[in-house]
């Protein structure tokens, strides 16, 4: 999916990257699980702790950094971990996301892979996720989650091996099997081995750092001894939830109803790419925190300005944010939020969001403006 994986973002993620203290861990029947379950015998762990950086300062740094990053990502991994245990994927892959975007919705590479699971445009395309002027879905944190599940469990049929559908998620399923071919086999070990290079560095950091974040995590008696016991049982609970809410509506006035800030509301929701949902009719999905669901229900009120329509001005030598408060009959406060900008600055050729309400638009439209 990721061809060569979003190079800046990786690297400076890779480079801070929480690695376990692997000459802590012994080879029992719990991290050998969790290497089963990618399908790697649980002998591989002693060139796991081959790779391991023994500094005790540099080790205790990277497992701070692992528990905030996990930590970070407590709004979606409960719904990534159930979605991806409904679709039959080894919940370790949670720290394919991890590695990914640090769990976060709005990351974005150089190579314009977008959201937790870093997909490109095309690959989104291919597994049903619009992008258009209002919505990018792979910023949507459930949707996204459905279709990388779907594109792993096609890796994983193509693979046969939990560890392949990995490194073909990061390399491609098209050169992994070159590399498999090159190898003369599919065996781990050989493929991640440094002096023959099969696979390309970054994918060989990549699926190690997937094994090793999920050993991570499974050495219980580390966690016990830090103050983030709460995190054993993260993702035991539901943390958001998909209400649906007219097309066109701010999501100023969704906040407003749930008595919530618009940057707390923002968050769950950044697959909009402006400050309202998209016009054109229908419902979308807007994510809230699932203890506002029994709220929302009970108190919110649908927008009853059901007359706005959004044009998309592109701007000419000359326009002002005054000039088009004038012209459109809408204020500058609501160009500003329509655009999440605080403070425009008009350029030419620039696109901007007027919400303008329906009557007006029809009088302009009449004018030919």
């Amino acid at each position: 999916m990721l061809k060569v994986l979003k190079g800046f973002f990786f690297l400076t993620f890779a480079v801070k990257i929480v690695f376990a203290d692997f000459n802590r861990l012994s080879y029992d029947r719990y991290n050998e699980g969790v290497l089963n379950s990618f399908g790697i015998s649980g002998s591989f762990l002693a060139k796991l702790q081959e790779k391991n950086i023994t500094n005790p300062n540099r080790l205790h740094t990277k497992w701070d950094f692992f528990l905030e990053q996990f930590d970070n990502g407590y709004e979606f991994i409960p719904v990534l971990r159930s979605i991806m245990v409904e679709a039959g994927i080894p919940q370790e892959f949670l720290f394919l996301a991890m590695a990914e975007s640090g769990f976060s919705v709005r990351a974005y590479s150089p190579k314009k892979a977008a959201g937790i699971w870093q997909i490109m445009p095309k690959t989104a395309k291919s597994l049903g996720l619009k992008i258009n002027e209002y919505i990018d879905e792979r910023r949507d944190p459930i949707k996204s989650t459905q279709a990388a599940a779907r594109y792993l469990r096609y890796l994983y049929k193509q693979t046969g091996e939990w560890y392949l559908a990995a490194m073909a998620y990061n390399y491609g399923i098209g050169n992994l099997r070159k590399a498999i071919q090159k190898a003369g086999s599919s065996d781990i070990e050989t493929l991640v081995n440094e002096e023959k290079k099969y696979l390309p560095k970054e994918t060989r950091e990549y699926i190690r750092m997937i094994l090793e974040m999920s050993l991570a995590f499974n050495n219980y008696e580390k966690l016990q001894d830090s103050d983030k016991k709460y995190l054993l049982n993260r993702g035991a609970a539901d943390s958001i939830v998909g209400v649906q809410v007219k097309s066109g509506t701010m999501l100023e006035y969704i906040a407003q109803q749930l008595d919530m800030s618009l940057v707390e509301l923002k968050k769950y929701n950044r697959q909009f790419r402006y400050n309202f949902l998209p016009p054109g009719g229908g419902d979308y999905t807007v994510y809230i925190p699932y203890e506002k669901l029994s709220y929302f229900k009970q108190a919110y009120v649908p927008d009853e300005n059901p007359n706005r329509v959004f044009v998309l001005h592109k701007i000419k030598k000359g326009d002002t944010l005054i000039g088009l408060s004038r012209k459109y009959k809408v204020s500058i406060q609501e160009i500003k939020l329509a655009n999440q900008m605080e403070k425009i600055f008009l350029k030419v050729n620039q696109k901007i969001i007027i919400p303008v309400i329906r009557e007006e638009y029809k009088k302009l439209a009449n004018k030919g403006i």
